[in-house]
């Protein structure tokens, strides 16, 4: 956001007699002063300095407009250029994929009786410190008001995951015995896929329009005009949903059955599989060949990508992450670790 100079200057003055009150800081000119950390810093080499070890509540007083990109998880600046690119990608993605309709504001509020909700981006680093992948996300920011009842939507537990682990190595009364032959084609297998945009998989009724407003990069921006979605958006409130309406209906059309203590949870009828969604991850167990097959099905919906097939086999994967814990197959059966930057965070 962009604030009015006597706005920041007066919050910037207040910021520093509180410093100097504290005995923080001397007597100097503060220009920026992060969320956590106060700075007296002077001219644009010092505020880039300052800016590379504070988090992203920045309060810049400076000649002109700084554009400032900040990564959502880990609050650290980025390169605004690959920021910028990485925006303009997702608005081209936008368009390819039909997300949206380009119509007028106040046409907007006659058919849904309140104003576009306003949207934010989200940037993450996918890469690291040295090979950067930034990724941003334009999300949408419907937000619950004070009255209005809580939104949930069906999450499995984790117990779930650790169930299809379990039986991807145990011979249950009824069951096939599992093979954990490393040539066969029905060899037991865990598949791990990610469903890329799960949301924009969703399509939104004519009966109930949602509206947002168009981002600065695009090029519609500022002249009057918002988007109406076509499908379902990040940070809407029906969005997650929506979702687990459309998956659970694709994946009950080639005969998989939903649990009944979970509606994340989903086995074939006759075939060897178990499955559970967490959002827009599945985590499934079979054979090599049912899993194959379940993939295909897969695919004829959604674009996806297979992040791990673990198994015994000499190509298969031996060690893979799920919702952030990290799985081993090993020779004696599965290791199941808790997320590791839990422990990195405390030490």
């Amino acid at each position: 956001a962009v604030f009015q100079e006597e706005l920041c200057v007066t919050i910037l003055r207040g910021l520093r007699a509180q410093l100097l009150h504290d005995g923080r800081r001397e007597t100097g000119s503060v220009v920026a002063v992060g969320a956590s950390e106060g700075a007296m810093v002077s001219g644009e080499d010092e505020i880039r300095k300052f800016m590379e070890g504070v988090g992203p509540d920045l309060l810049l007083a400076t000649g002109g407009r700084a554009e400032i990109f900040i990564d959502d998880l880990a609050s650290l600046p980025f390169d605004p250029e690959l920021c910028r690119k990485a925006r303009q990608k997702e608005i081209d993605y936008f368009r390819s994929k039909g997300v949206w309709e380009i119509r007028k504001i106040v046409e907007a509020r006659a058919r849904t009786g309140r104003r576009p909700f306003s949207v934010r981006w989200v940037e993450t680093n996918k890469g690291d410190d040295e090979h950067p992948n930034i990724r941003s996300r334009l999300v949408a920011r419907e937000i619950r008001m004070h009255g209005e009842d809580a939104i949930f939507a069906p999450t499995p537990p984790l117990e779930s995951l650790r169930v299809i682990l379990s039986m991807a190595t145990t011979e249950l009364p009824g069951r096939p015995a599992p093979d954990y032959d490393p040539k066969s084609n029905r060899r037991m297998q865990i598949m791990l896929v990610d469903i890329s945009r799960a949301y924009f998989n969703a399509k939104i009724s004519d009966d109930q329009p949602i509206c947002v407003d168009l981002p600065p990069e695009d090029a519609d921006y500022g002249k009057g005009m918002c988007a109406r979605l076509r499908v379902h958006m990040y940070g809407t409130r029906p969005a997650a949903d929506g979702w687990h309406g459309e998956f659970s209906t694709t994946l009950e059309s080639f005969g998989m059955v939903m649990g009944s203590s979970s509606a994340c949870v989903f086995r074939h009828q006759t075939r060897q599989i178990v499955c559970t969604v967490h959002g827009d991850e599945f985590a499934t167990a079979g054979p090599k060949d049912d899993l194959d097959w379940f993939k295909s099905k897969l695919e004829e919906h959604y674009e996806l990508e297979e992040a791990a097939r673990l198994g015994p086999g000499r190509n298969d994967d031996k060690e893979a992450r799920v919702l952030n814990r990290v799985v081993h197959w090993r020779q004696g059966g599965i290791s199941y670790e808790a997320d590791p930057r839990h422990y990195e965070n405390l030490v």
